[in-house]
């Protein structure tokens, strides 16, 4: 088991001028052998954050670390694996099943081909296929099979650390458990690391032990899972616990009364400060007194277990936040 953080990262793409700037100094440990959960709406930076991690996006501040061995030091070639959203696109359509996964494992494993042809359908059987699909194509399968070969892709370099990357947003709502009990079931089993990227809250809470909610690039609030679902410290978190459907309405409930129908800031000018004071039911929005959140960013404190980047965090057990802000999320 494994330690995968991230220290004060920045992702920045583009000219000083013109660029974007995805990810702006969020930390982040995954403790070993835990399911840290990554939630936020879309273009908050989760999927940059991970890609940041596997060296397909460029880190332009601070580090990432695997058991503070800097990820782009490592020896080994692939400790870090990922498993994308689109499970079609992720596989080459003129390779086989067998053939995708055998190419993951490491130089030197096996010694014959025989026993790599073995490893295949071991690590098939792992992800609840039939060894007998190695021949067959990614376009032979289903949505879901394919993601079970993005998974066993994944598993075949042997890894220590998995992210999964909205792995069921694609897969129709029929077949979305069966692949998340998967993944449960294999990290259990080979007591892997995982960060697990979602917009559906309540997969998160089912999968993971840590939540981290992620903001215009920052990383807001941070915690157990049950301690930020079910007291919720940031006036984002639960923003987007308002957005959650449930058959009662949502999953707390909102006055339409105090709903603010602001549009996000624009990433490449993100506001000075808290970059939710645009949005915010309790900063200057509302209370123009308090243009401290228009100043001075919040930071994330680092000595509390579930801890929140908000100047007054202390507040959202008033009544003024018993009806919060929601409803304007922007799912994918």
């Amino acid at each position: 088991m494994s330690e995968l953080r991230f220290d004060h990262v920045s992702v920045r793409y583009g000219s000083r001028s013109t660029g974007l700037t995805a990810v702006d100094g969020a930390s982040l440990t995954i403790p070993s052998g835990s399911v840290v959960g990554l939630v936020g709406e879309s273009g908050s930076g989760k999927s940059t954050l991970a890609r940041a991690a596997i060296g397909l996006a460029p880190v332009t501040g601070g580090t990432i670390t695997l058991d503070g061995v800097d990820v782009r030091k490592l020896r080994r070639r692939h400790p870090i694996q990922m498993v994308f959203q689109d499970p079609f696109s992720s596989l080459d359509p003129r390779m086989t099943i067998g053939e995708s996964i055998a190419e993951m494992i490491p130089r030197g494993t096996f010694s014959s081909s025989a026993a790599k042809r073995a490893e295949v359908g071991r690590l098939l059987e792992l992800v609840n296929l039939d060894p007998a699909r190695a021949g067959s194509l990614p376009g032979d399968l289903s949505g879901g099979q394919r993601q079970r070969i993005g998974l066993a892709r994944a598993l075949a370099a042997r890894p220590e650390v998995i992210i999964a990357d909205e792995i069921t947003s694609a897969l129709d709502v029929s077949v979305q458990g069966s692949v998340l009990n998967l993944v449960r079931d294999v990290c259990a089993e080979l007591e892997l690391t995982m960060l697990f990227i979602s917009h559906n809250l309540s997969v998160v809470r089912y999968l993971s032990d840590y939540i981290a909610v992620m903001y215009l690039g920052n990383i807001v609030e941070l915690g157990p899972v049950d301690e930020v679902l079910n007291n919720a410290k940031h006036p984002y978190t639960r923003e987007l616990l308002a957005s959650v459907p449930t058959r009662h309405g949502n999953l707390l409930a909102v006055d339409p009364a105090a709903l603010l129908d602001v549009e996000p800031a624009d990433p490449h000018h993100p506001p000075s400060g808290c970059r939710f004071n645009p949005r915010c039911p309790i900063g200057p929005l509302v209370h123009p007194d308090r243009q401290i959140c228009v100043q001075s960013p919040p930071p994330l404190p680092t000595t509390q277990a579930h801890a929140a980047a908000c100047h007054f965090a202390e507040l959202t057990s008033s009544p003024e936040l018993s009806t919060p802000v929601g409803n304007n999320i922007r799912s994918r």
